[in-house]
Parts: structure tokens; C-alpha cells; sequence
């Protein structure tokens, strides 16, 4: 049998991390935040309490680590230049959004219930407007240049829909209407149907 390589680790431990993760969202969704241990989290994964301190210092750093990864895997399509920016780019970025949402469905259920608790909020919500202050600055910078009136209170209602569509989509997709609610959002802003 041969040593394993340096990569074979880094791949080993890349899926102990993911699998970490991914049994954290679960616990932290029938528990609660403050209902959930490391202690459960190990046992929900099937690895030792021990071996999650290898990864993560604390519960707390679990939960960051898990919903900030989230909303930068996301919003990382949100990213562009407002003054480039096209408005066929911004019908790929709505339809983009939705499937994100459809491909992984249950684990962004999950995920979108852990991030309605009170108290998780309160620990993300600085680390959370990092990732989506400069999103709505270039939002802003974009319906400035398309003349709206007041382009910062626009680019906040812009997020606040897609929020409230994602919400609604992700709780009852089989009837969601997601083309209309896309036909519609491309109305609202004038983009190509």
C-alpha cells in the first residue's frame, strides 16, 4: 500500500470539513443554535468531538463558516462592474439566482431556516453586510447610471424581492411560479423577456 500523497490529504480533509458543515446546518435546523453541540454535531456526522476541533474552534465558528459560505457561494455571481454591467447580464443574474436555489433545493431549505433564527443573525449579521454592502453599492451604482430617482432605496428594494422570491421559492417550490415571477421582476426593471 502506498503513503498517501499530500494531495489525498488535503482532498480527505476538504471532505471532513464539507461533511462538518453540512451536518452542523442539519443540527443547527432541528435544534436550534443554542440547542446544538459539538457533541451532536460529531455525532450527526458520524466522526469524534475531537475531530471537529482539528477543524473549528468553537460551535460558533461552525455556524459562521457554514452561512457565510453560503451567501459568498451566492453572491459571488453578484459581483460586477455597474458600469459595464448589461441588462442581459441582469436577467442571467435573477434566472441565475433561482437556479442556484433549484439545483440544491434541500440544503438551501435547511439553510434559509437555520438563518431565520434570532440569535444566528445576531452572530452573522457583521460579516454578513461585508459580503452584501459592496453587492449594493454596485446596485446602487448601476440604477444611478439607468437615472432612477433614488438608486440606493432601489437597489435595497431590488434585494428585498429577491429575498422574499428566494424565501417563497425555496418553501414551496412546486407552486412557486417561477417563470412569472421572473417575467415580472424583467418587467419591473425593463429587461428583455
Amino acid at each position: 500500500m502506498c503513503p498517501r500523497t499530500s494531495h489525498q490529504f488535503e482532498d480527505i480533509r476538504k471532505e471532513k470539513r464539507h461533511l462538518i458543515l453540512e451536518s452542523a446546518l442539519v443540527i443547527f435546523a432541528k435544534k436550534g443554535y443554542h440547542g446544538a453541540s459539538i457533541s451532536i454535531i460529531a455525532s450527526e456526522a458520524g466522526i469524534s468531538k475531537g475531530l471537529i476541533y482539528n477543524y473549528f474552534k468553537s460551535k460558533e465558528d461552525i455556524l459562521k463558516e457554514t452561512l457565510i459560505g453560503g451567501f459568498e457561494h451566492i453572491f459571488q455571481h453578484y459581483r460586477f462592474d455597474p458600469q459595464t454591467f448589461t441588462p442581459k447580464e441582469f436577467v442571467n443574474l435573477i434566472e441565475l439566482t433561482f437556479d442556484l436555489l433549484e439545483k440544491d433545493h434541500s440544503h438551501w431549505k435547511i439553510y434559509f431556516s437555520v438563518l431565520m433564527q434570532t440569535e444566528v443573525m445576531e452572530i452573522i449579521q457583521d460579516k454578513l453586510m461585508d459580503i452584501l454592502f459592496p453587492i449594493i453599492e454596485d446596485f446602487k451604482a448601476y440604477f444611478k447610471k439607468l437615472g432612477y430617482e433614488k438608486p440606493l432605496e432601489e437597489a435595497r428594494f431590488f434585494g428585498a424581492i429577491i429575498d422574499g422570491l428566494s424565501l417563497s421559492y425555496i418553501t414551496d417550490p412546486e407552486n412557486f411560479p417561477k417563470e412569472y415571477c421572473i417575467n415580472r421582476l424583467k418587467s419591473i426593471y425593463n429587461l428583455p423577456l
